[in-house]
């Protein structure tokens, strides 16, 4: 197993508890909303706890990660998912958080993580017509990039750029596009290929594998470095790994998949603030991981979730109670 090397915060006890009391807890965990793949962990966690025979209650709502950030800044909240960037936007009072008072970045600053996870991803899919296999098979090509504005295109740029195909140059034609719209286009043979971002299965790609061949076009696991390199906040991005035999099973069959496919992504951190009590943080802990198998066994996408990527490209450091479960079993040293 990897080991990393983590920040570590160093948290105080507070003599008024945390959650409902001394013996029993109520921990609200705020996801991003209720179909995504953190509410279904979120769920599952819950459910965890509660088999557990543990005093902790696990409460899962939706507030979305920046309602959810001030949420548990205000203690209204005490765990939320938020992305590594999102996380470092907020405790630089930039993005969506460049407007928030001095006094609740501060409280952002006081905050760590439990772990990360990596389930919703970009994802490039192709006709198997248009014999795109690689990035560089773009080139002459025409593909949707996201919605105009949003920041999948931006990232596609740097993406291709790492890959030798630069979109801004015209080496390919990247269409500021949504993906249902270009996946139509795709029937119509008018496009060669789309970014899609969600889980797996993703519905657009279900749905359009049955009128059409596809095959998800992966980026290059070496290019990782230059493509960060090529971006704000590069560290937080990793290439997400997906077997053929989870896009397989989650697809049927109908989208090519014969080797590893690799999606761009950030990690979503469990963020918490510093007060949880270190029993607290290590027993959330210990149950999700200890039980992980049966998260894995609820859907394709929390099939991903896995304990080596827990601590993957983190921008907020470890909880103590959490960091103390990750030397025991050997993810930190």
């Amino acid at each position: 197993m990897r080991k990393f090397l983590a920040t570590v915060i160093v948290a105080f006890p507070i003599s008024l508890g945390f959650g409902l009391g001394a013996n029993a807890q109520e921990v609200i965990f705020s996801a991003v909303g209720p179909t995504t793949q953190d509410y279904q962990m979120g769920v599952a966690w819950s459910n965890l706890m509660a088999e557990s025979g543990s005093d902790i209650k696990l409460t899962v709502v939706d507030n979305g990660s920046v309602k959810g950030l001030r949420q548990v800044a205000a203690g209204q909240a005490d765990i939320v998912a938020i992305g590594s960037p999102h996380y470092k936007d907020a405790i630089q009072r930039s993005g969506s958080f460049n407007e928030d008072p001095e006094d609740l970045v501060e409280k952002y600053k006081d905050m760590s993580t439990l772990f990360a996870i990596t389930t919703s991803a970009a994802q490039y899919v192709a006709l198997v017509d248009s014999n795109i296999k690689t990035i560089a098979d773009f080139k002459g090509k025409t593909l949707a990039i996201g919605r105009p504005g949003g920041n999948a295109g931006r990232v596609t740029m740097a993406l291709f750029k790492a890959h030798g195909i630069d979109l801004e140059a015209g080496d390919a034609d990247g269409q500021y596009l949504k993906y249902q719209p270009a996946l139509d286009q795709m029937a119509d043979g008018t496009m060669d290929a789309t970014l899609v971002w969600g889980g797996v299965p993703h519905a657009g790609v279900d749905n359009a594998s049955r009128q059409m061949k596809l095959r998800f076009v992966s980026p290059d696991p070496d290019k990782l470095d230059d493509f960060r390199s090529n971006i704000t906040n590069g560290e937080y991005y990793v290439f997400q790994e997906v077997s053929p035999e989870i896009l397989n099973k989650a697809y049927e069959g109908r989208v090519q998949a014969d080797s590893p496919a690799y999606f761009w992504t950030f990690p979503f951190m469990m963020v918490v603030r510093n007060d949880m009590p270190e029993d607290t943080a290590y027993m959330l802990v210990k149950t999700f991981w200890d039980n992980i198998a049966k998260v894995n066994d609820m859907s394709p996408a929390l099939a991903l979730i896995q304990m080596k990527n827990a601590l993957t490209a983190l921008s907020a450091p470890v909880h103590p109670g959490a960091a103390k479960y990750y030397h025991e079993v050997g993810l930190m040293q």
